[in-house]
């Protein structure tokens, strides 16, 4: 069962639409106007639908951003997923590449996880109270509080929102009303002596989705 949790968060994760809608204004604006800027940030790369490359300098969020000569879709970085305890998870990620660009922003879905099972005579298959991190990299040295707020944890606010869209859209969960956000400026324990200790090997900040997704069972006419 555990396994199909984490395959079902993992579906849900990789049906996140990356792209959004953009129109470059030339001079004297020079940048690209866009409705939703979903998890873009500055000193991100985006493509463009020739797939070339461009580095994000400047947003307000979902009104604009700058990244040079940038017009029609524009596709942001795709989550990467990682399932599994702190152990497990850190091991996966820190393994997988060296490039942190290539990893972030990660989708942590800590397990641990506990969920309720249903009869034969039952529509749904689980039902589980789900902690999952919407986290990507930030400045310990040059922020304060208030630009890992405004650099990263709006932005994968933003995320998490985009994973609750994906879930409210597909009929193969039950209708999802409510959840809860936890924010983190810096993502990490705070020692006695006021340091931050990392849960993982990064400097990261973000966001926690509580969410309770309830499963029916495959083929079920509901």
């Amino acid at each position: 069962m555990i396994n199909d949790i984490s395959q079902a968060v993992e579906n849900i994760v990789n049906a996140i639409n990356p792209t959004i809608d953009g129109v470059y204004l030339p001079a004297p604006d020079e940048f690209t106007t866009v409705c939703n800027t979903k998890w873009a940030r500055i000193g991100k790369y985006v493509k463009d639908s020739q797939n070339n490359s461009f580095l994000i300098t400047d947003i307000d969020y979902d009104n604009w951003i700058k990244a040079g000569i940038i017009d029609g879709e524009i596709t942001l970085p795709s989550p990467y997923f990682v399932p599994g305890t702190k152990i497990e998870a850190n091991r996966e990620w820190t393994i997988s590449t060296n490039d942190l660009t290539q990893k972030t922003p990660l989708v942590w879905l800590l397990h641990g996880i506990r969920y309720n099972a249903f009869g034969r005579e039952s529509v749904y298959a689980w039902e589980s109270d789900l902690r999952i991190f919407f986290l990507d990299e930030t400045d310990i040295l040059n922020f304060y509080t208030k630009d890992h707020i405004q650099q990263v944890v709006i932005p994968m606010t933003k995320l998490a929102d985009e994973f609750v869209k994906v879930v409210k859209k597909d009929r193969s969960f039950l209708r999802v009303d409510s959840w809860e956000i936890v924010e983190f400026s810096r993502f990490g324990t705070e020692q006695e002596n006021g340091y931050f200790k990392n849960i993982l090997d990064a400097n990261l900040s973000g966001v926690e989705l509580r969410i309770k997704l309830t499963k029916y069972k495959e083929n079920c006419k509901c």
